[in-house]
């Protein structure tokens, strides 16, 4: 899995007022496109633009304007760092590192020129010279949490788990509401099968009580080590704020079947983990398995055929076919 948490910061902050014009001015397309009428090369009013339409979804007129803009004022480093979010989305990553070298070259302080070349570095798993910017950093501003943060994220992705469980506890330490820096101390925790990974977890739903995929991990955690009853629980508490979420309905259902031998319980939520997944095998698979259990042989066999269409690979599927008797 690829972590990516780069920045994306407020259009407000590089509004520059120029001339007879004022902030006001370009606090709407509509005032931008008034100044660029009168214009047409009004850098502050072309960067505006560039990110209303980034905002609005308009990769491509954003580059445009940005090109234009850096025609005329390739001076600062704020606009090679809005290009570079524009080739990010594009997954142009090497446009986007070469305008945020530019951006570090302009102004070698800019911690936010060296973060996100930092997260494009860890993007695409360059790991020292991710380092080498976090680093630069911190000698800017030696409290920085998202800094440490990247750092044990950098670490983790080399593989040195000592030193990416430092860098999240100090990320903790300095921002005692990161939430994602408890969820990865947490998920250290659960690899070990430690049950303090349930404390770090918490602290991150404290911090942050929306987090789904914390307390899905939560309930997961409780699921492996046969606590059923706190993982029914949690999973409920997920799907009350994301009911969509269509591992939590998959995992109630392996509980209420595997381990609590109860099919008929157990297939509305396998079936409701499809809904919500239409390319979900596993699930299709399940209320194959659920009917087969509950002596509907006929429509396992349809269920099993139809996970296979999804992923022919499925051996369980395969598996099932062949136990029952049928050749696919």
């Amino acid at each position: 899995m690829k972590y990516f948490f780069y920045l994306w910061l407020p259009v407000a902050v590089f509004l520059v007022a120029c001339g007879g014009r004022t902030p006001a001015d370009l606090g709407s397309i509509e005032g931008i496109n008034a100044v660029l009428s009168e214009n047409p090369s009004d850098t502050a009013a072309l960067f505006a633009r560039a990110q209303y339409f980034m905002k609005s979804g308009k990769v491509d007129s954003a580059l445009i304007d940005m090109k234009n803009v850096i025609k005329t004022d390739s001076s600062r480093a704020s606009y090679f760092i809005t290009l570079a979010d524009i080739y990010l989305i594009k997954n142009q990553t090497r446009y986007t590192r070469q305008a945020l070298e530019r951006a570090v070259k302009l102004d070698p302080k800019d911690k936010n020129a060296h973060m996100k070349l930092a997260e494009l570095y860890l993007y695409v798993k360059m790991t020292q010279p991710a380092l080498n910017e976090i680093n630069e950093v911190l000698k800017i501003e030696k409290r920085n949490a998202k800094a440490y943060f990247l750092k044990g994220m950098v670490y983790k992705e080399a593989g040195d788990t000592a030193l990416a469980f430092s860098s999240f506890m100090t990320a903790t330490e300095q921002d005692p509401n990161y939430a994602t820096a408890y969820e990865q101390i947490g998920l250290f925790y659960a690899i070990r099968h430690d049950k303090r990974a349930i404390d770090f977890y918490q602290n991150a739903l404290r911090a942050d009580p929306k987090n789904s995929l914390v307390r899905y991990n939560m309930g997961y955690f409780y699921q492996q080590h046969g606590e059923f009853e706190k993982a029914m629980e949690t999973y409920d508490e997920l799907l009350k704020i994301d009911p969509s979420f269509a591992n939590a309905h998959y995992n109630k259902g392996y509980i209420l079947l595997e381990y609590q031998q109860k099919p008929a319980d157990a297939l509305p939520y396998f079936l409701e983990a499809a809904r919500q997944n239409p390319r979900y095998a596993e699930a299709v698979y399940m209320v194959g398995l659920c009917n087969e259990r509950l002596g509907n042989k006929e429509q396992a066999i349809i269920e099993y055929k139809s996970s296979l269409k999804i992923n022919p690979r499925l051996a369980l599927s395969n598996d099932a076919l062949s136990r029952l008797g049928v050749s696919e």
